[in-house]
This record gives structure tokens, sequence and C-alpha cells, in this order.
């Protein structure tokens, strides 16, 4: 599967979810400042013979030759979809007709001929299945509870799933952003950066350590800016973090561990949703904070896991309702942030950190890290 950060895909789960004003209003958006594409994909099934739709339909399905067709749109009908996108700014718009079982054939010959540095949208479920894009965003009608088929086969990849009423959708246009020619979503929530340990297995302050020549912290940060509404650091020494730019809260009681961090910043915070990370986890796997995110609607907790015995409390999102569980605790001299998942509704994601997940607890770990990441950049460096 490819990767392309420039791209968004914007698909939905049937009729009648606005997605083509969705995408309008991104070109309308971002064409002033970025060379923008806009891209309609219809992928077809030649053995259905008919409309996906039903019916006669308007001859686009049983019309495609060979496996795949690209059409330049450069008429201005404002009833036809990718006319929208040219009106609304689009430096360029093309439509993608496609055999289902082609679409990685039907891919490449599209991007052989779209600039490179452009930002694409594009308009399609299955296209979903041969990329990976910076987002994929998925609309649904609430009022049409049916997921057609192209859209269940890829709605588990989602990276936003919004909601729409026939008059408006529950996430906007505006809180999707472009960082460093990525596209990315600015959730309502906060991130918490802990920095309070003590970082005695190291040997230094953990938080500080310079990565690419710049500290840890600030490295993390960097990460995490753009995708949140908010950016708090929790530790005791204020005037150490002033550099940062950022609300610093301290603990309400020193010396109880990373449970009272947690509980400090939580009442802090601005937003019900929650990403907590320690300072010392160098790469945030924003793919897999987003999914966390989503899956918190129904939880307190959502904590990644490695089978039953290894759990990352301090790579999980929290609800501002485990507040009064987590005083309950620290009430009776606990400390231990295990002891939540006794109280609160926790929810537990499998996943597979090798290639980005490491803690960097001693100076060896934080050596082979820095000299993977030389490594890393020179290889960059060399493909550019």
């Amino acid at each position: 599967m490819v990767s392309k950060p420039n791209y968004l895909i914007i698909g939905s789960t049937g009729r009648n979810t606005g997605k083509t004003e969705f995408a309008c209003r991104l070109i309308e958006k971002y064409s002033k400042t970025y060379p923008v594409v806009g891209v309609k994909v219809v992928s077809i099934d030649p053995d259905e013979g008919n409309c996906p739709r039903g019916g006669k339909g308007c001859g686009v399905c049983t019309s495609l030759k060979g496996n795949f067709e690209i059409f330049e749109e450069k008429e201005i009908d404002p009833t036809k979809d990718t006319s929208r996108m040219l009106l609304a700014g689009a430096e360029k718009v093309y439509f993608l007709k496609v055999d289902k079982h082609r679409l990685k054939e039907g891919l490449e010959a599209l991007m052989s001929i779209l600039p490179t540095e452009a930002m694409v949208l594009l308009e399609s479920n299955s296209i979903r299945k041969v990329i990976e894009p910076g987002l994929f965003l998925v609309i649904k009608n609430l009022k049409d509870k049916r997921v057609k088929d192209s859209c269940a086969e890829v709605i588990e990849y989602a990276d936003k799933i919004i909601e729409f009423d026939n008059m408006s959708w529950n996430f906007s246009p505006s809180d999707v952003h472009i960082k460093n020619n990525t596209w990315i979503t600015c959730e309502n929530a906060t991130a918490i950066v802990l920095a309070g340990g003590k970082s005695s297995r190291m040997g230094e302050d953990k938080s500080m350590l310079s990565i690419n020549g710049i500290p840890l912290i600030q490295h993390i940060i960097n990460q995490l800016e753009g995708h949140f509404s908010e950016v708090i650091i929790g530790a005791n020494d204020v005037d150490r973090y002033a550099f940062l730019g950022k609300r610093v809260i301290p603990d309400i009681e020193q010396g109880k561990g990373p449970l009272m961090g947690i509980y400090s910043c939580l009442r802090a915070s601005n937003t019900d949703l929650n990403f907590i990370t320690a300072c010392d986890i160098p790469e945030m796997n924003i793919r897999m904070i987003k999914r966390m995110l989503n899956l918190s609607v129904a939880y307190d907790i959502v904590m990644p896991c490695k089978g039953d015995a290894k759990h990352e409390p301090l790579f999980a999102v929290y609800q501002k309702s485990i507040i009064p569980m987590a005083e309950k605790i620290l009430h009776t001299n606990k400390r231990r942030i295990v002891e939540l998942m006794d109280l609160a509704r926790v929810k537990l994601v499998e996943f597979d950190g090798n290639g980005w997940y490491q803690n960097l607890n001693l100076m060896e770990e934080y050596i082979f890290y820095v000299n993977k990441e030389k490594e890393r950049k020179c290889y960059r460096e060399l493909l550019e």
C-alpha cells in the first residue's frame, strides 16, 4: 500500500452526506496558499452490469472502456461535482473511472499525472484499499443507517467519522489543517505531556535530552501541535518549562507519582477528552492516537496493550470522568494507575509498537535511538 500524506480521502456511508461540499470548503480554504488538486473516483464492478445505485443510472459505470479511464474536468457546470471543485479554486480536477479489481493500476496511472507537490483531495471509499493517505474522513447521514458495501470495506481505517444531519456536519472543515505537507485534523481534545518523573535510571532529566538539536519534550510537543486544541505539560518545576510557551500544571500534592500528575492535569484541562503521554516516548504515532480518540466515545480510558501483561497507561486516552475515581484512589494513599482500571470503563487496544514505540529510560537506550534517528535522517536526505 502506497503512503501519501499529502492526499486526503473523503468517503461516505451513502448518498446525501455533503461530501462534495466538504471537499469544496477545504479547496476554498487552502487553494490560495497551496496547489490543490481534486479527484472524484468511481469504482465499478463490471460483473454487476448495471448502476450500483439501482435503476438505469447515468451510464457512467456501463461505459467504462478497459480497466480504468481518467478525464480532466474543464467544464464549468455547477451541477457536476468535479466542476464544483474547479469553481472552489482547485488547480486541476480529475475524474477516475476504475474497475474495482484494478484499483492499484488506476491509482498508479492517476499519480503519474498529479503534481507531486500538490495537496490532493479524493472523493472515494474504495481507493482507501490501495493508498494510506494523510487523512481518511468518512461522512455518514444520520437519517440513513445503511452503509454501502464500498464504505463497509474500509470504514475501520477512517481517521474521523463525521455525522451529517442534512444541514451541517458535527466536525467542521475548518478543523482540517495542513502541517508539513500533510493533512491533519485538530481534535477538540487536550494533549498532556507528563514531565514530573525523577529520571533516576537515566541519570539526568530525560525531558531535556537532545533530539535533533532540541529538547526531547519539545520534539514530542512539535509532533502533537496542530492535532489538539491545546497542549499542556504536567510538571512541578514550572519555570523549567516556561520556554515552551505552554501551560505547566504542577501536582496538586507532590510525591504521589504519575496518577497524581494525571489527576492534576485532567482537572486543569479545558476539554473532556485528553491524550496523556510520558515525556520519554520520542515517537508519537498520531494515527494510533487518533484511533484511540475515536474509540473513546463509550469509555473512560482507552489504553494500548501487548497481550494481557503489558499495558501502556502513559500513552493513553483519558476522559475527565475518571477524576472522581482518581481522587478516591489518591485519598486512600494508593497511587498506582492500574487501580483506575477496576473502577473505569476501559477499552484495551492491541498494538504492535515495532519500529516506533520506545521508552528512553536508560542512557544506552537514548544513544541507540539517537543513532537510529541519524540513520533515518541520512536515508531521507539521500532520497531527496
